[in-house]
């Protein structure tokens, strides 16, 4: 029993040293683990650890394979769920487009059928004017006006027609086709002439300016001119004062001259020529004083006027 065992062992050693594909889960009896030595033990030993291993590392390997599929699994569900909200959303959006395309369609066809209306009106119109030979029914103001109110509802049913079919156009726009061609052209066109507007605004306002600080400068050279003739003026005017002065100091000396000497006349002159000066104005009546000037002398009515010729009184 011993010698199966060792072989067992052996087997398994080999079998695991080889590849670790063979390796079997060691079973012994109670009567071959009695009858088995210590060497046959010790093989049965790492047979059995090397079964283990290998059953530890199948585990393992089972383990993240299952990892690996629930993340796969996780991850096929979220891309379905935003393949279904991207299937949604298009279909909505397709939805919204077929009842806008079903509003456009009949609109469109409400404007055709009345155009066609309008043609065969006026059709019926220019038959009857035809049939009357036109020139009485030319002639009638009522016709005229008639004529002319379905010219202009003809004109605004065509505005409003190309108004939809330019919606519709609009609605289907895409850069590569021949309206979207054009829309981009036009809005180069735009952006390039809101710039040159830009820049002329800016270099008139700057022209503005230039020329409301030339003006001031002019306006400001003149106020220092006048200020400069003012002054030269006022000196004139300060030297002009000074010799009136001069001249008034010079007249008002000569003037105390003069009264001195009259003064001193009227003293020897004889007691019934009687003057009046400025000390005895207080006997002579109020109503009868009169002043002449500041610088003329006080005199009566009543009395003999005083003369005086080279310094004598009379």
């Amino acid at each position: 029993m011993s010698e199966e065992s060792e072989r067992h062992g052996e087997s398994a050693s080999d079998a695991s040293g080889g590849g670790g594909t063979n390796v079997a889960r060691v079973l012994l009896t109670s009567h071959q683990l009695d009858a088995a030595t210590a060497e046959s033990l010790r093989a049965s030993w790492r047979t059995q650890d090397l079964y283990i291993d290998h059953l530890e590392t199948l585990n393992k390997q089972l383990e993240g394979d299952q990892r690996c599929f629930h993340d796969h699994l996780s991850a096929q569900k979220r891309s379905l769920e935003k393949t279904k909200e991207i299937e949604d959303r298009i279909k909505q959006q397709y939805a919204e487009s077929q009842h806008r395309e079903k509003i456009l369609v009949r609109r469109l066809a409400a404007k055709e059928q009345e155009i066609q209306d309008y043609v065969s009106q006026i059709t019926e119109l220019k038959s009857s004017h035809a049939s009357l030979n036109g020139r009485p029914s030319l002639l009638d103001p009522a016709v005229n006006m008639l004529i002319l109110r379905l010219k202009q509802e003809l004109t605004s049913t065509k505005a409003r027609l190309e108004e939809t079919q330019n919606e519709l156009s609009a609605w289907k726009f895409t850069p590569d086709s021949n309206t979207g061609k054009k829309l981009m052209a036009k809005c180069r066109l735009l952006h390039q002439e809101n710039e040159e507007l830009g820049r002329m605004t800016s270099s008139g306002r700057i022209a503005k300016l230039e020329g409301d600080l030339a003006l001031q400068k002019s306006f400001s050279e003149e106020v220092k001119k006048s200020q400069s003739e003012l002054d030269e003026f006022l000196q004139e005017l300060d030297e002009d004062v000074e010799g009136m002065q001069s001249t008034v100091l010079f007249l008002q000396q000569e003037l105390r001259a003069s009264t001195a000497t009259v003064n001193g006349n009227r003293v020897s002159s004889p007691t019934d020529k009687r003057t009046y000066s400025g000390s005895d104005c207080s006997d002579t009546p109020v109503g009868k004083r009169r002043r002449g000037s500041v610088l003329s002398l006080d005199y009566n009515e009543e009395e003999e006027p005083l003369t005086v010729t080279n310094g004598e009184a009379d």
